[in-house]
C-alpha cells in the first residue's frame, strides 16, 4: 500500500512537471506612463527617423546596441533634416550573447518611428522614457500619410500618481497614438517651447 502510494505521488510530481514545461513562458514588464509634458521636458530633440545600421558592445558589464539613424523630419529641439546621429539602447547580441531589456525602444533598419531623445554617452542619444520615447510609425494603403502608434514594447504603464488631473497630466501614449505626424509636429513644437521655456 505504501509503495503504490508512493509511485503514484511520483507519477502526480511528473505529469504536474510536464504541464508546467509546456506552458509558455510568461514575458513583460510594468511602468509608470510617462506624461506628455514629462516626456517632452526631460528630451533635447524630438525627429522622425529611419534606422540604417546597428551594431552592439559591450559596456560595464552589459550589452547595448547603438544604432545609426537619419533623421527623417525634425519635429523640435537639437536634431536637423537630413543629419545622422546614433542611438544607444539596452540590450542586443554580442557572439553568441544576447540580453533583453523589456520595455525598452527597439529600433529596427527600415522601420520608422517618432523619437523624443536626450543626450547620452559618447555623442549618441538615448531614448527619453525609454520605450515610451519611441512611437513607430505605420503607412496605411489607401494614402501615403504615416500614423503614429503605441509601442507594443513597453509592457504594461500604470497611471502615474497625480494629485490634479489637467491637461499636463496628459499621458504622451494618449496624445499620440493613431494621429497622423503632420496633424501633431504643431502641437509638438508649440508644447515644446512651453515645457522649455527658462522661468
Amino acid at each position: 500500500m505504501r509503495a503504490r502510494a508512493h509511485l503514484l505521488l511520483v507519477a502526480l510530481a511528473g505529469t504536474l512537471l510536464f504541464v508546467f514545461a509546456m506552458l509558455p513562458e510568461a514575458r513583460g514588464s510594468v511602468s509608470i506612463a510617462v506624461t506628455w509634458d514629462r516626456l517632452l521636458g526631460q528630451s533635447t530633440a524630438s525627429a522622425v527617423v529611419m534606422p540604417i545600421e546597428a551594431q552592439s558592445i559591450w559596456e560595464e558589464g552589459r550589452i547595448y546596441t547603438y544604432t545609426r539613424v537619419r533623421v527623417d523630419r525634425a519635429v523640435a529641439g537639437e536634431l536637423n533634416d537630413g543629419s545622422e546621429t546614433w542611438v544607444r539602447t539596452m540590450g542586443g547580441v554580442v557572439d553568441k550573447i544576447g540580453q533583453l531589456v523589456d520595455g525598452e525602444a527597439v529600433l529596427e533598419p527600415g522601420r520608422p518611428s517618432l523619437l523624443f531623445v536626450h543626450a547620452g554617452p559618447a555623442r549618441a542619444v538615448e531614448v527619453t522614457a525609454r520605450g515610451q520615447g519611441q512611437f513607430p510609425l505605420v503607412t496605411e494603403e489607401h494614402t501615403a500619410r504615416p500614423r503614429i502608434v503605441r509601442n507594443g514594447a513597453v509592457g504594461a504603464l500604470l497611471a502615474p500618481h497625480v494629485r490634479v488631473s489637467s491637461a499636463s497630466t496628459r499621458l504622451a501614449a494618449d496624445v499620440l497614438h493613431g494621429r497622423y505626424v503632420d496633424d501633431v509636429a504643431g502641437e509638438i513644437a508649440a508644447d515644446w517651447s512651453r515645457t522649455h521655456a527658462r522661468p
